[in-house]
């Protein structure tokens, strides 16, 4: 099926409005990149004035044309985008451009950004920009852009960038990068990034895809188009900005986007097999590694280096950072011991600089051609001090650009100072498929966000998500337009299959004689008075109470301080505390969250998001992504707990939360006590959404 973008990206004709004889002008910058790559196909400029540009006659309009174009570039501005954009639709062009930042308003006063929008959409017409740089197709030689574009190399990344600048900077700088596709969405008057990805992931050509994201305006196409990439085994990196109030707040004045919470894209660019990064460095470069088409098996990268003390630098960088290196076999270990001079260790990283003999190359050539054969290496990496201006060994600069012939698996030459002076030499190696690498922890991230990708792709089992049962739904649903508190949380958990702690309500000192009959000591007394949400910040809660005078003296001192209405719950089995949480994310939904409970939260101050619903295997591996797993798996001789419980509560507490979308605002399960024969919560708060929402849902 062709996609809505191949009309752009793969037109074979253009009609450049705006176009300009005029040195200096943007008309005149935007004729000269439109012909800078040589594109085959039909170009027509058009200007009022018509004349020539270029050496190629001028139209006074679009409507001039024998034809509809497939690419109508309207290098004009906002005064005149709508009438352009109107015009260029009623020719048949199938597609459009706009460079200009569309902040100023119609000649009725309406904002000229939502009235561009609403003509697009009312067409079905795609269209790049405003506010961006245009796109650029480096094999087709199509540039609908004002950068010129002679001096890009084809190659494997298709980068899709919000911002204008970002588009420039990362793909007009560096000859080590070779693209495929270029795209500026910027203000996404007629396409949203989503379509970019999935088009770009459709390319037989696009091996990895940069993605500068500010958000995301089409939610569900951005999933879907993520997951699309990944069956078609397309890494995709992304880095998202807007993770911080004030930087979404800009991002919001810059776009116009709404930027959703940064839980939410983490959780989504997870789910969906994207690669996440925090910085155009590690975007690109990971993108670079990702793009060589080669991907890693099981394992972890063998490095071969030319410093001792470099190697033992990455040694370090690769344990606090997490980056997975190759764990060498014995059998490993003994050909390199069998291979190499007897001052060399064996070992991973692989010092390979011996006395500086005729034989020095070949020293580094048979180190790298055991760790290239060893099956626990997944990824092969050489370092060497060779720079622009200075090789001091010719054979290593051979061996360098030899890397892709000497092994099928990903390779890459790097160097441990990311300001060396190589980027003639970068460029040379990419001609030979071998991408450079620059800074021993740029390369460790791109390394591990690449391990990472495969590992997950190759471990991924398809699992189908928790399901509330529809009558619950629909009871509970009811049930939140009224005020919810402990007790009613716990039971609306227990309804959906989260094993909830039994809870009697009592507002009196003679109800507390049935509820011990009933739940049998020791106890828990709770404060239910309404407004108190976190009853330990009142001294609201007394646990152990073995008998009725315990019962009934911890009742009369609570009612004395903060009301006569209580709960009483049986007291728990000790285990490890769980926090489970439930957010609505404006942009994607329900949001589910877990991390350390209780106390244990201001130890292990860390937490993970996912979106609902899920199955039990990826609410385990939610869990197990927490530091406090290690306590769940038991620890100096203490019994396990019941992870597998712990996981499936999770699992229903997102059907839960998935099913009554809409309902609820927000929900607090805190603590989920997981011991050694099962899970339970033992309290919950419940913050119905406002009825006008509730109504809409």
């Amino acid at each position: 099926m062709t996609h809505r973008l191949s009309a752009m990206f793969e037109g074979r004709s253009m009609a450049v409005i705006g176009a300009s004889a005029r040195p200096g002008s943007f008309g005149a910058r935007l004729a000269q990149a439109v012909l800078s790559r040589g594109f085959p196909g039909r170009i027509d400029f058009v200007n009022p004035r018509g004349g020539e540009i270029m050496g190629r006659p001028a139209l006074t309009h679009i409507g001039e044309l024998d034809h509809a174009p497939d690419i109508a570039v309207l290098g004009i501005g906002g005064a005149n985008l709508e009438r352009g954009l109107i015009d260029a639709i009623d020719k048949g062009a199938r597609s459009a451009v706009i460079f200009d930042s569309c902040h100023g308003q119609t000649a009725e006063g309406a904002p000229i950004l939502q009235r561009l929008k609403d003509i697009a959409r009312e067409a079905d017409l795609p269209v790049c920009g405003g506010a961006g740089m245009g796109f650029i197709n480096t094999r087709s030689g199509a540039v609908a852009s004002f950068y010129p574009a002679d001096h890009l190399k084809p190659g494997g990344i298709s980068l899709i960038a919000h911002s204008g600048s970002v588009f420039t900077v990362l793909g007009m700088n560096d000859p080590r990068f070779r693209f495929d596709l270029m795209a500026s969405p910027g203000q996404e008057v007629g396409a949203t990034i989503d379509e970019y990805i999935a088009y770009a992931a459709s390319r037989d050509t696009t091996r990895a895809i940069a993605v500068f994201m500010e958000a995301a305006r089409n939610p569900q196409g951005l999933i879907e188009s993520l997951q699309f990439a990944r069956d078609r085994g397309v890494p995709v990196v992304v880095c998202k900005v807007g993770r911080t109030e004030e930087s979404a707040r800009l991002a919001r004045s810059h776009t116009g986007a709404l930027a959703g919470s940064n839980a939410a894209y983490a959780a989504i660019l997870e789910e969906c097999g994207a690669i996440a990064v925090g910085s155009v460095d590690a975007l690109m470069n990971t993108a670079l590694l990702c793009a060589t088409g080669r991907t890693p098996g099981p394992g972890g990268a063998g490095l071969v280096t030319d410093s001792g003390g470099l190697r033992e630098m990455q040694v370090d960088l690769a344990a606090e950072t997490g980056t997975p290196l190759a764990r060498l076999t014995a059998a490993t270990r003994a050909a390199l011991r069998a291979a190499l001079p007897e001052e060399l260790e064996p070992s991973n990283p692989l010092d390979c600089a011996a006395d500086l003999t005729d034989d020095y190359p070949r020293v580094f050539e048979r180190g790298l051609t055991i760790l290239a054969a060893a099956p626990e290496v997944s990824m092969l990496g050489l370092e060497a001090d060779l720079r622009d201006d200075y090789i001091y060994e010719d054979g290593l600069l051979t061996l360098a650009g030899s890397l892709a012939t000497l092994t099928e698996k990903p390779c890459f030459f790097y160097s441990s100072f990311g300001q060396a002076h190589n980027r003639a030499l970068g460029a040379r190696l990419a001609d030979l498929g071998v991408p450079c690498l620059n800074g021993a922890e740029t390369m460790m991230a791109a390394v591990r966000n690449y391990q990472t990708w495969a590992d997950r792709r190759r471990d991924h089992v398809p699992e189908n998500a928790a399901v509330a049962d529809a009558t619950t739904v629909v009871h509970w649903r009811a049930r939140l337009r009224e005020p919810m508190d402990e007790a009613s949380g716990l039971a609306m958990l227990a309804a959906f299959g989260v094993p909830a702690a039994q809870s009697l309500v009592c507002t009196s000192a003679e109800m507390l004689g049935d509820a011990s009959r009933t739940l049998g000591f020791p106890l828990v007394m709770k404060t239910a008075e309404a407004g108190i949400d976190h009853k330990s910040d009142h001294r609201g809660v007394i646990l152990s109470l073995d008998d009725n005078a315990a019962l009934q003296s911890a009742y009369a001192e609570l009612c004395d301080r903060l009301g006569p209405r209580v709960i009483v719950q049986p007291m728990a089995e000790r285990g490890v505390e769980l926090a489970f949480g439930c957010v609505m994310d404006p942009d994607f939904g329900p949001l589910v969250m877990v991390s350390a409970g209780g106390t244990l939260v201001e130890i292990f101050d860390d937490r993970r998001f996912a979106r609902a619903p899920f199955g039990p295997n990826r609410a385990e591996a939610l869990i197990r992504g927490l530091k406090v797993a290690r306590l769940i798996d038991g620890v100096r001789g203490d019994a396990p707990g019941d992870m597998r419980t712990a996981a499936q509560a999770l699992s229903a507490f997102s059907a839960l939360c998935a099913g009554l979308t809409g309902h609820v605002a927000e929900i607090d399960v805190n603590p989920v006590i997981v011991t050694t024969g099962g899970a339970i919560a033992v309290d919950a708060l419940v913050v119905p959404a406002a009825p006008r929402q509730q109504d809409a849902a």
